[in-house]
This record gives structure tokens, C-alpha cells and sequence, in this order.
């Protein structure tokens, strides 16, 4: 009898703890949130944008991925946006805009949405038939973070910021194909057409992995060599890693030196934080040179530029004279910080031809509040985007760049922890360079 009577206790315990839990209600976000985001992509149309909410706070039980439009007036227009698992990651956009990929951290997988429209009348949305607020997710290894499309996008290779896995990503058949072990920590993937390998950085390893990844008649294959970087002072936590924007170069962002055993940040005189510009050569990696810098280091973000030049042939810096140029070459601190760049692009009066000068890398500093503005045709930073003076606090962490022109682009800055995110218009040509079009929070 006490056994029956005990089993009656547990069935009625768990049919009342099953309706609990149905009954609870899943918090979701407002339409455009901004909410810790991690990621940005702007569209070829010139006016379109999406960025990723990611939740990271946990404040709601979704991330959301919102499509946004600079109108006319130059304002910011809210399109649509779809609910992706909470903890986004990063995400990439397909070269023909049609398709986007979101990593989740918190669901250890991928989704994918659809671009649908035009220009003017883009449309975020998923597969007919999902069911649910996203579709199933694909699984992964723990902790999916940043990804990169591979140059026939018929693959997706995706990092793991935990244990610094590989998973790679037969997208046609939408299922994972290989997974291979990198170091840990990986915080950025990117592929180089040139060579034809994947780069990846890690955090407290000093090694770029230089993956590559091919398909055979058989299978897939994935072979991994790591790169330890020769720095000039101690840096190992590589924070992001970008190409130039000719491809021949590659800029990676060092924090100070990171002890496992304590796993705290050493700082001292011989650990500055830096740029370093280096270059691949038959497999291994070759320091072209660095920059110090000070604060600690987030994201990275590549704005190319170029001039209208005479086809005469007049001779104007590029980034390969860099290392042939003497300290007494150095841009003093009266000089216009804005001038060396204008005047190059307003000497073209005839027979115009596009030829490249360099890269403005764009470096946000958490710490001091702040991005720093390097020319890559001098090494040396230009300039700042200072919010200290701001009523509302920002530490930028992300940060996105996107060519339109020889001279013009845009920049997105994302004060993750303060859930804001500043927009920049650029025009080299313009007396104000840099100008701030609008602020999503």
C-alpha cells in the first residue's frame, strides 16, 4: 500500500511540476533591441544594414538579428528583424546578400536565415515551414563563435571560442562534415583568396593557425599549421585579425601579455599592446612591422582607400613603401592629421585612375573609451574617436567597416556593455572626415 501510495505522490509531483514549466513564459525582446551587440554587415546597396543583438546579458531568452536602412535624410529606419537562440555569437552574410549565418554560444550551433527583396525592400525571414521562433539549430562543438564562408561558399568553417575546435559545414546539405582541434580561444577566422588559407587568431597562444581546407574525390580534408609570431615585446592574446585591403597583408591586434597560471594581464614596460602588420610566405609568417600603442585592445575594423591619380604615373605612398621609411619620415603631432590623405586624393585633375595608398584601421580601446585611427601608409595613428566628453558612458569593443568608394565608407561601433552603437559616416575628401549619423540604443 505505502508503494502505491508513494508512486501516487511522485506522478501527481511531476504532472504539477510539467504544468509549471509549460506555464512559463518566455521573455522576449522588443523589435530592434540593441542588446549586447556583437556584429555588423552592411549592405552593397549603400544604405542597408543588419546587426546582431546577442544577449549576452541573458535579459531576454532570445538575440535578435535586426535590418536597419540609412533613408535619405540620413536617418536610421527600422526594416524588420528575426529572433535568433540567445548568446549569438558573430555572423557572416553570403557575397550574393542572400543568405546570413549566426553562431549561438549559449545552443552550441548555427542557423541560417534568408535576405529576401531588394535594395529598398529587404526582408530578413526564415525557411517556409520553420516552426517555432527560429529553426532547428545545427549543432556543433560547445561554444561556436566566429566563421567564415570558404570562396565557393559551398562550405561554412566555424571556430569555437572554448576549446578552439573547427567545425566545417557542408551548407547544401546543411550538416557538419569535419571537426578538427586548433588552438584554443580562437577569436577570429577569415579567409585569404591569395593563398587560398584560412587564417585564425587565438587568445594567450602567440600562434596564427593557417588552415587549410580542401575537398577531395574522397572526403573533406582540413590540415593545420600553427604560426608563433616574433613579437618586438611580450603578446600573446590576439584579440582580431584583419587583411588589408589590397591582400597582401594582414594586421592582427596584440593585448598585453596574459599568464595562464594566474590568469591574469601582465603589464609592464616590455608587454605594450601593438599592431602588428605581417605577411604569409611560403607558410610562414613574416613580421613587416609593428605599432605601440597603449589601453587595452578590442576589435579591429579595415577601411581601404585610394587615390585618383594621374595616369602619367605620379608616384604616391602605398603600404609597401612602409618599411623601407625612416623614424624621420614620421608625421609630427602639428601636422593636419586629416591633410596627407585629402591632398593625395585631390591631386587627380586628369586621366583618372584608382590607385591604392593604404588602410585606415580602426581599434577600439575599452578601457580609455575610445578608437584609435591608424594610417597604415604611415604606421601611425592619425587620430581618435574619444567618448569620454559623452553624457552617456561607452567602452567600445566591436567595431565593423565598410568601403563605398575610393575615399568614403562607414564605420559601426558597438558599446557592448552600455547596449549602444554609434554610426559613422567616412569621406577622405570632405573637411569633416568623420562624422556621426546616428546612435542605435
Amino acid at each position: 500500500m505505502s508503494k502505491i501510495f508513494r508512486f501516487l505522490f511522485v506522478a501527481v509531483f511531476a504532472a504539477a511540476f510539467m504544468s509549471c514549466d509549460s506555464d512559463t513564459k518566455l521573455i522576449y525582446p522588443p523589435a530592434g533591441v540593441v542588446n549586447r551587440v556583437t556584429d555588423f554587415y552592411f549592405f552593397n546597396d549603400g544604405k542597408s544594414f543588419i546587426y546582431l543583438s546577442s544577449n549576452m546579458n541573458r535579459r531576454y531568452d532570445f538575440g535578435e538579428l535586426v535590418l536597419m536602412e540609412i533613408d535619405d535624410e540620413g536617418d536610421l529606419v527600422y526594416k524588420n528583424s528575426l529572433l535568433v537562440p540567445s548568446i549569438a555569437g558573430k555572423m557572416t552574410v553570403s557575397s550574393d546578400e542572400k543568405d546570413v549565418f549566426v553562431t549561438t554560444r549559449d545552443k552550441h550551433g548555427v542557423v541560417r536565415a534568408k535576405i529576401a527583396g531588394k535594395s529598398g525592400s529587404y526582408r530578413l525571414q526564415y525557411e517556409k515551414g520553420t516552426k517555432g521562433d527560429y529553426p532547428d539549430i545545427l549543432k556543433t562543438k560547445k561554444e561556436p563563435y566566429a566563421l567564415a564562408l570558404s570562396e565557393d561558399e559551398s562550405k561554412l568553417l566555424v571556430t569555437h571560442i572554448l576549446n578552439g575546435e573547427l567545425s566545417v559545414i557542408d551548407i547544401e546539405d546543411w550538416k557538419v562534415i569535419k571537426t578538427s582541434k586548433l588552438k584554443f580561444g580562437v577569436t577570429e577566422i577569415l579567409y585569404d583568396k591569395n593563398s587560398g588559407y584560412f587564417l585564425a587568431s587565438h587568445r594567450s597562444s602567440g600562434n596564427i593557425s593557417l588552415i587549410e581546407a580542401r575537398e577531395t574525390l574522397e572526403n573533406f580534408n582540413v590540415s593545420v599549421l600553427q604560426l608563433p609570431i616574433d613579437l618586438p615585446t611580450k603578446g600573446f592574446d590576439v584579440r582580431s585579425i584583419k587583411q588589408s585591403g589590397d591582400g597582401e597583408l594582414f594586421y592582427a591586434v596584440f593585448q598585453n601579455s596574459y599568464n595562464e597560471d594566474t590568469y591574469e594581464y601582465v603589464y609592464d614596460e616590455d608587454t605594450a599592446p601593438q599592431i602588428v602588420t605581417f605577411k604569409i610566405e611560403d607558410k610562414e609568417l613574416k613580421i613587416v612591422k609593428t605599432l605601440t600603442v597603449s589601453g587595452n585592445l578590442g576589435e579591429m575594423a579595415v577601411l581601404p582607400y585610394s587615390s585618383e591619380t594621374a595616369a602619367s604615373g605620379e608616384d604616391t605612398a602605398d603600404d609597401s613603401d612602409i618599411a623601407e621609411e625612416s623614424d624621420e619620415d614620421e608625421i609630427s603631432d602639428d601636422d593636419n592629421s586629416e591633410t596627407d590623405i585629402v591632398v593625395k586624393s585631390a591631386e587627380a585633375v586628369e586621366n583618372k585612375t584608382s590607385q591604392r595608398i593604404g588602410d585606415l584601421i580602426f581599434v577600439t580601446v575599452p578601457t580609455d573609451e575610445k578608437v584609435i585611427i591608424i594610417d597604415s601608409a604611415r604606421n601611425s595613428v592619425r587620430d581618435e574617436i574619444s567618448y569620454r566628453d559623452d553624457k552617456k558612458d561607452c567602452k567600445p569593443y566591436q567595431i565593423y567597416a565598410k568601403s563605398t568608394g575610393n575615399t568614403t565608407g562607414y564605420l559601426f561601433v558597438s558599446c557592448f556593455q552600455n547596449d549602444r552603437a554609434y554610426i559613422y559616416s567616412i569621406d577622405l575628401m570632405s573637411e569633416k572626415v568623420i562624422e556621426k549619423i546616428g546612435v542605435l540604443e
